[in-house]
């Protein structure tokens, strides 16, 4: 049976600092995927340029996604 992190918050800027850390999205707990048995939804940003024959950068796309969304509050 996989184990679930105490808490599918996100993580406090006063425990962790923004830039620190495994980069997840809207800074939700990190769980490896062997540690799952029971997913009904899954969010990966997987890195591709094949998509785009004339401009690159494509691949940099996932992870600034996750960077900005380090900035979401739980009140704005």
């Amino acid at each position: 049976m996989a184990k679930k992190p105490s808490s599918y918050k996100p993580v406090s800027g006063f425990d962790l600092p923004r830039y620190a850390g495994i980069p997840t999205f809207m800074r939700l707990p990190h769980v490896p995927l062997d540690e799952v048995d029971d997913v009904q939804i899954g969010l990966i940003g997987v890195p591709w340029d094949g998509g785009t024959t004339n401009r690159a950068g494509a691949r940099h796309g996932p992870r600034q996604i996750r960077d900005l969304s380090t900035l979401v509050r739980n009140v704005h």
